[in-house]
């Protein structure tokens, strides 16, 4: 059992686009660099797929090939493969979106909107109750710049219309000419891709990853939303047809922490979030009025043909063809102060708006009234002036220290810092209630307490500037104690928007997340906290971290941690009558949270889901879902279809006690092999450090927030380096490490009074019956498939001490072993992935492409580290070391 060679075909379509991208790749190989350049590329791609077929002499082939090139030449293989895998992407989507419009024709979609709906209505429910269900949902998709995505913005653009043109070339008949004047786009753009620096040339800076953001809010999210909805209003007038969609709630919100989140990260000022909200701003004036400007060449009806009303006709000025033409007329006023930057809300604009679309209706301009003017109104509604909130975020330690200091200041409390949980929570409720000012006019105090100081300020000037709806959220990370959410309380109170603020915590590692249903509790029974949410709707979004929870104790301890917690965290706020919004900090890759989000959906505990739901989209999987507009359109299918079916069809059944106390012992177990091996094995991190290129990662420019949170050892070392590093090296143990010890253990003692067939017995149960377990299982099956061990032991050779890294490294192959065989068991399968043939042979296509990528990186690797730093060399190298991490993530579909 493991992970043998997928029986499944590529399908002749895909085969096609494949063929077409990487023959058009070859010829700009030959182009740019002559016909030798090109015969390496193929030799040492020859020499990875023999390996890969079981030439055991194929590994050293391939590695002397390598070592025997220059820098240039490594330069062009590493461009070659890397092309190849982000065109290689462009063809595995465009053929799923060829598969999913080919369901759709079929009306055999699964997963979407529409079977959704059906599937609620079969159930017997009214359209009553199914306004009421949609009346309870709320999804918020929160984009962070977690720096995770190693492409520019430059190649992004470029990957997105070789994506367009492959696209056209399979909606549309062509003829030969037209065929060839595509072949010549798809030639010319991937000509400008090579000639593309694929790594920027300095760190990105908050401003560079706002942009990054509005690209993607702007280019592909903002219609994809307005398609969304009208894809709901089409189901619901289908499946029930008597009954009015035509005002639908707004449940689908979208928001950022690009420009707010500051946790960490030192150039996210004060300065910077405002400036950030200027930004937004002008991209949303600029969206409105290239649209407004469409609409004024189109809404040319005169009053010779149609009647306008005559509210609208008053506003225009005397000029008799203005008079005429009063909607052209009308929207050229609401450009000009678009232009003019004089709306001051979203709805400020709407009231212009709105007027136009109901005097369309009432004379006999319905269709003008339902199309573009529609989807732009409704733009406004989803997005306002804003485009997006931004939640701000900071470390619960950091407004502890400052309040420690202010309060020392004042002579309120010497040492606030250490003082009693009780003490702490009395002395901000006196502080809350207190009207006299916390904050001194010109604050004198260190340079964090008085950025503390200047941040608040800063929310509260937004709020006056633009409205309390550009920050409505702030987050405090690391919350321990209730304390940490009051003291954001007194905060926002002190500068006048604590009835304006929904107030976070996030619990992040894995005594925190077993301690979150102990602070809710006592939260919620503050008086003066309750007060508080009473003014916000008595609802509470209560934010839980994936990351750091894994890195702290395994991915077997952090899954389970995560479900016990939102499990008890449900229980504990349904008992004080507050209704629960999880927020749910997923990552990109599985070992911080990634994994398809319906499924994670449909996975929680069934008291978690109340309707409201937050989730991060963070790093390359902003690019991954909103690069496409069709892969966008499915991925919000899926959430939608999960938060319906989990609230109008619930089939979720509540986990039995048996599985509860096996995946007690399974996450005990698989704590203590992560952290016996992370945090107690000698020589670990010597080994991590040599072992894969953490440290060159953190000289990637690819994110404005540093890799360590502030001074210190691994405990400070961010997650997203940490599962990065990982990846790189094909290792990948933060998503799989201690789970096959874990599945061992338990199957070896069973349980105090084992059911029929034993501990595996009950673990298949698990897998078949519980949907957080099936998801459990099938994340780390993916990762174990996308582990390699021949490539993680030649990145161990790198290890000055050879023992040392011949130790650790038997002990990742071991556990990976132990991983595969326990996880094919469960699933009953003879290899890994064999009930998901689609991914494995995705897989399968990369390995050989990948392989020559890690050759390479570990060669320079070598190369670079026995260099001194100011060696002429050095940047060269390391130049190189970096362009191999982005080709690498690419061809591994992930990065941290």
């Amino acid at each position: 059992m493991g992970s043998g060679q997928s029986t499944y075909t590529t399908p002749p379509e895909l085969s096609r686009d494949i063929k077409l991208l990487g023959g058009l790749l070859g010829v700009i190989i030959r182009e740019q660099h002559g016909e030798p350049a090109f015969e390496i590329v193929e030799q040492v791609r020859a020499a990875a797929k023999a390996r890969r077929s079981g030439d055991q002499a194929a590994a050293d082939t391939l590695a002397r090939l390598i070592d025997a090139q220059d820098l240039a030449t490594h330069r062009v293989l590493i461009k070659a493969f890397t092309n190849y895998f982000q065109l290689i992407n462009i063809a595995e989507d465009e053929h799923r979106i060829r598969v999913l419009r080919e369901r759709e024709r079929r009306d055999a979609l699964d997963e979407s909107i529409i079977s959704a709906v059906r599937a609620i209505r079969a159930a017997g429910v009214p359209a009553a109750e199914m306004r009421a269900i949609l009346e309870r949902i709320r999804v918020r998709l929160v984009m962070t710049a977690h720096p995770t995505e190693a492409k520019r913005q430059e190649v992004l653009v470029k990957l997105r219309q070789i994506a367009e043109t492959l696209a056209l070339r399979d909606r549309v008949d062509l003829l030969p000419r037209e065929d060839r004047a595509l072949r010549d786009t798809l030639a010319e753009t991937i000509e400008e891709l090579w000639q593309t620096r694929p790594t920027r040339t300095s760190r990105a800076t908050p401003a560079d990853e706002v942009q990054f953001g509005i690209y993607f809010i702007t280019a592909v999210i903002m219609d994809t939303a307005v398609d969304l909805y009208d894809d709901l209003r089409v189901a619901l007038e289908e499946t029930y047809p008597d009954a009015d969609w035509s005002d639908l709630p707004l449940f689908l919100q979208y928001a950022s922490w690009i420009g707010g989140d500051r946790d960490g990260n030192p150039n996210v000022t004060p300065e910077v979030t405002l400036e950030t909200l200027r930004t937004l701003r002008d991209a949303a004036r600029e969206v409105y009025l290239r649209e407004v400007d469409l609409l004024a060449e189109h809404l040319t009806q005169s009053v010779d043909e149609t009647p306008v009303d005559p509210d609208l006709c008053a506003q225009n000025p005397d000029d008799p063809s203005a008079a005429k033409e009063v909607y052209r007329e009308r929207l050229r006023t609401i450009a000009a102060r678009l232009r003019a930057d004089a709306y001051r809300t979203g709805d400020d604009l709407l009231a212009d708006l709105l007027p136009i679309a109901d005097s369309l209706r009432a004379n006999r301009g319905q269709r003008a009234a339902s199309g573009a003017l529609r989807r732009l109104i409704h733009k406004v509604r989803l997005f306002g002036l804003h485009l997006v909130p931004l939640d701000v975020r900071e470390d619960a330690r950091v407004h502890r220290a400052a309040l420690d200091e202010i309060f020392r200041a004042y002579g309120l409390c010497e040492n606030y810092e250490n003082a009693p949980e009780a003490e702490r929570q009395a002395l901000l409720a006196r502080e809350i209630a207190n009207a006299r000012p916390l904050f001194p006019a010109e604050p004198a105090f260190s340079p964090v307490t008085n950025r503390v100081i200047a941040t608040w300020r800063m929310i509260a000037e937004a709020h006056r500037r633009y409205g309390p709806q550009v920050i409505g959220t702030v987050i405090a990370s690391f919350t321990t104690e209730p304390s940490d959410v009051l003291a954001l309380l007194l905060l926002a109170s002190e500068v006048g928007v604590g009835d304006a603020l929904d107030l976070v915590p996030l619990f992040e590692t894995i005594h925190d997340l077993e301690n979150a249903p102990r602070v809710m509790d006592a939260l919620y029974a503050n008086p003066v906290y309750q007060a508080h949410l009473a003014r916000r709707e008595n609802a509470q979004r209560v934010m839980l971290g994936y990351s750091d929870s894994s890195k702290d104790g395994g991915y077997l301890a952090s899954n389970w941690g995560l479900y016990r917690a939102q499990r008890q965290l449900a229980a504990v706020s349904q008992q004080h009558g507050v209704l629960l919004e999880l927020f749910h900090g997923r990552g990109g890759s599985i070992g911080r949270g990634g994994g398809p989000t319906n499924r994670a959906i449909r996975a929680q505990s069934p008291r978690a889901m109340q309707g409201r739901i937050s989730i991060t989209e963070q790093g390359e999987v902003i690019a991954y879902r909103y690069s496409n507009a069709a892969i966008a359109r499915r991925h919000l299918h899926q959430i939608l279809h999960a938060v319906l079916s989990e609230l109008g069809t619930p089939s979720y059944t509540e986990s039995k006690p048996e599985w509860r106390s096996a995946m007690d012992r399974l996450a005990q177990a698989g704590e203590e092999a992560y952290r016996a091996f992370v945090y107690e094995t000698p020589g670990f991190l010597d080994y991590w450090q040599q072992a894969t290129p953490i440290n060159e990662l953190a000289m990637m420019p690819i994110g404005s927030r540093p890799a360590k949170r502030g001074a210190g050892g691994f405990v400070q070392i961010r997650a997203i380096p940490w599962v990065f590093s990982w990846m790189q090296s094909r290792a990948i143990i933060p998503s799989w490490y201690g789970v096959g010890s874990a599945l061992e253990l338990f199957c070896a003692d069973c349980l105090p009074e084992p059911p029929e067939g034993g501990g595996l017995a009950l673990l298949r149960e698990m897998y078949r019956s519980w949907p957080f377990f099936t998801a459990l299982v099938k994340n780390v099956e993916l990762d174990l498939v996308k582990a390699d061990m021949g490539i993680a032991e030649l990145y161990s050779s790198l290890v000055v001490d050879t023992d040392l890294g011949a130790r650790i490294f038997r002990r990742i192959r071991d556990e990976h072993t132990r991983a595969c065989e326990w996880i094919a068991r469960i699933t009953d399968q003879e290899t890994l992935l064999s009930d998901t043939p689609v991914i494995k042979l995705s897989i399968e296509r990369r390995n050989p492409y990948v392989d020559p990528l890690n050759f390479i990186q570990v060669a320079l690797l070598r190369q670079m580290r026995a260099l001194p730093p100011d060696d002429p060399s050095y940047d060269e190298v390391l130049e190189a070391v970096m362009i191999t991490v982005n080709g690498i993530a690419a061809g591994m579909k992930n990065t941290g």
